[in-house]
């Protein structure tokens, strides 16, 4: 499965069509599943444009974005960029009252588990050699402006859209 990867840790000057709220995330999970990505992955926000694991904030994103593409799988990260304390950042999963349909941990993080499914993702210049890769052994893969800024060909890429048609124009799907 191809999942649009909506918006990663970047801040909203780093590119226009940066979804950053919960209306523009829900927008834009609309776009790419219109371009054929299979689910989405986002990064919630706080009130400043920062990476957070709140509830509340979590909660408002996800209803958003459920309401926008009702049976899209959503998922959500638990990097530790948000909370770097593992402890904690257990803690603040556990208080989630609304849950997304997937939560993904990076490997080589403090309190990441083993045994469980894998998704190959590359950012800025292994984004798209990854994403090849993945397609090659028929592994589900995200692409979006959270990792690459530019089309394969190097062009600046105008949103997540248009990603996820390059993606699946490479065999990704």
């Amino acid at each position: 499965m191809l999942h649009g990867c909506l918006n990663g840790a970047r801040r909203p000057d780093e590119h226009p069509a940066l979804p950053v709220t919960p209306q523009q995330l829900a927008v834009d999970a609309v776009a790419v599943r219109a371009a054929g990505a299979g689910g989405v992955h986002l990064h919630v926000k706080d009130p400043a444009g920062a990476d957070t694991l709140a509830a509340v904030e979590l909660a408002a994103a996800l209803t958003a974005v459920r309401a926008a593409v009702p049976g899209l799988p959503v998922g959500v990260t638990t990097g530790a960029w948000a909370v770097p304390d593992p402890a904690a950042r257990v803690a603040a999963v556990r208080s989630w009252t609304v849950l997304p349909d997937t939560a993904s941990v990076n490997w080589h993080e403090d309190g990441a588990g083993t045994g469980v499914p894998v998704q190959p993702y590359g950012e800025a210049s292994s984004a798209w050699p990854a994403l090849r890769c993945a397609a090659r052994w028929e592994l589900d893969t995200r692409i979006g402006l959270e990792g690459t800024l530019v089309l394969p060909d190097g062009s600046p890429a105008p949103g997540n859209a248009a990603l996820v048609l390059a993606a699946r124009s490479l065999g990704a799907v």
